[in-house]
């Protein structure tokens, strides 16, 4: 027969386990315990099972065989799909798996389902494996970490008991921290060496949110980007065999890591001009203003770190002014990549910029918020392009985007922002972010202070906008225009502006992506 006893694993809440902390290297830390827990100890609690070595990478080698007694369906995308011909070992595997995640990775909260699948009848079969998954994550929660006593001490990380002491920090933390903070340098060596043949010996990642391009003692941003394939979850339901899943799988994560080494590749090629975009200047008699160097490996460090990076997804956290522009060349490259269905690969983007000291969990939320957004925008337009959406925080947040953009973006005459934008050439759509950056790259060449008194022009009533755009038109000087609208003469039309966001990504955007032939502007004309 060709059945199996399939076993389908999920990692339920992610990113509420990941960001927990706002320290960067416990998030690392954590987001390589969620990486690792699919293969490690997957691998040993297999092999105890069947008292022998089993080669768990055999199914990315030969996708068309299935190996017997036991096979891994296929890792990737969040799950895991793991195949026994027997009943009893694949029971006995999820109660040994859970009992050993409980001890080395305590926190983290996996749903499983068990059921027999037949393979000539995959399609079919999976789907209600997957229904069996989202009926038992709705009605049971596992007890992952040790029970809160109430004479115990509460550890500031996470809220839980003290219980181990930690020497790296020098002090008692929950044991769910004390997992992480263990984990984060070995995260930190791993990608290290993982991106070697890029890195050499010049570069490396930080693990501190206080290193990722912003000058010390400044007033300093972080951007958080998350980044999501469109219609990933279709395209693998319309997977009718294991095999096609298992290309799927495999190439759609070599898709998302190949389109992140091109995107480090750029930045190291580029790095000098990138830093210098964010004032610094190596040959200043100023140490802040040299380049970032790593105290422990005495290398440079990169402006950006990537948190979570596999399947269709990626979370990284970047300078705030770098943010949306390696967004954008990681898009450009995640779609001109080749996955085994021979689809378009296309992603929607979501862009936080907060404050570096603010607490990074929220940033995160709203990255994803962001993220979301921009699908819908897209889902609503019909559209089959990637999306950006994004939005820059100097001070707090408070409340959803939704609230957000109703409490700070609504003013008189309409709505503030513009966004979302599409990834399509400049001449196909009035919100091609091409032509976005075009007209942005036109208002650079504004003195500074009519930008300025643009901004709070836009704020006021529809009489000021108009006498605003006169004024330019009296002085020489035309507004970016939007084919198709009358922006520069009304500055709002239906109820929208694309200026604010223009003005934004001058903020928010590296210099060099934004200069023109022309020079710059007297700012008392």
């Amino acid at each position: 027969m060709n059945d199996y006893f399939a076993v389908l694993i999920d990692t339920v809440s992610i990113q509420q386990y990941i960001f927990q902390s706002n320290k960067l290297k416990e998030n690392l830390g954590a987001s390589y315990l969620v990486s690792k827990i699919y293969l490690e100890p997957l691998c040993k609690i297999v092999s105890q099972l069947f008292n022998e070595e089993l080669d768990f990478d055999a199914w990315e080698k030969e996708p068309a065989k299935i190996r017997e007694p036991f096979d891994v369906g296929y890792i990737g995308g969040g799950n895991a799909l793991l195949l026994f011909k027997d009943q009893t070992k694949a029971q006995t595997f999820v109660k040994e798996w859970t009992k050993l995640l409980l001890m080395e990775t305590p926190g983290i909260i996996t749903a499983v389902a068990i059921k027999k699948i037949a393979m000539d009848n995959y399609l079919i079969s999976k789907k209600k494996l997957f229904d069996l998954l989202k009926i038992n994550k709705s009605t049971f929660v596992p007890q992952t970490i040790i029970p809160r006593q109430g004479i115990t001490a509460e550890c500031s990380r996470t809220g839980l008991s003290l219980d181990v002491f930690n020497e790296i920090v020098g002090e008692f933390v929950s044991s769910s921290a004390n997992a992480r903070i263990m984990a984060a340098r070995k995260a930190q060596e791993e990608i290290n060496d993982h991106y070697r043949d890029i890195l050499g010996n010049q570069f490396c990642f930080s693990g501190e949110l206080e290193k990722l391009g912003q000058v010390a003692r400044e007033d300093s941003h972080i951007a958080i980007a998350h980044i999501d394939g469109n219609n990933m979850g279709d395209r693998f339901k319309a997977m009718d065999t294991l095999e096609k899943s298992r290309r799927l799988s495999k190439t759609v994560d070599e898709a998302t890591r190949n389109a992140f080494r091109e995107l480090l590749k750029y930045i190291v090629v580029n790095y000098a001009k990138i830093m210098e975009s964010l004032g610094f200047d190596n040959s200043s008699d100023n140490l802040r203003r040299r380049f970032p160097v790593d105290d422990e490996r005495k290398k440079l460090i990169l402006p950006i770190r990537p948190i979570i990076l596999g399947g269709d997804d990626i979370i990284f956290v970047s300078d705030g002014k770098l943010g949306i522009f390696f967004s954008k060349i990681f898009i450009e490259n995640f779609e001109k990549q080749t996955v085994s269905d021979r689809q378009k690969l296309t992603a929607c983007a979501g862009v936080a910029v907060i404050k570096t000291k603010y607490p990074f969990y929220r940033g995160v939320i709203l990255a994803e918020e962001l993220c979301h957004n921009a699908k819908t925008e897209r889902r609503n337009s019909e559209d089959t392009c990637s999306y950006i959406d994004f939005h820059i925080s100097t001070g707090g947040i408070t409340g959803s985007l939704e609230e957000i953009r109703e409490k700070n973006f609504k003013v008189n005459q309409g709505e503030l922002d513009y966004r979302p934008y599409k990834f399509v050439p400049q001449d196909k759509d009035e919100r091609s972010f091409e032509l976005f950056l075009s007209k942005t790259r036109e208002l650079k060449q504004f003195p500074k202070n009519k930008i300025s008194q643009l901004r709070t022009t836009l704020t006021l009533s529809e009489e000021a906008t108009k006498q605003f755009a006169m004024e330019m038109k009296f002085r020489g000087r035309t507004l970016p225009t939007i084919p198709g609208h009358t922006f520069h003469h009304t500055l709002f039309e239906d109820g929208k502006t694309p200026y604010f966001d223009m003005i934004e990504l001058l903020e928010l955007y590296p210099s060099f992506e934004l200069e023109t032939n022309g020079k710059d502007e007297d700012e008392n004309i």
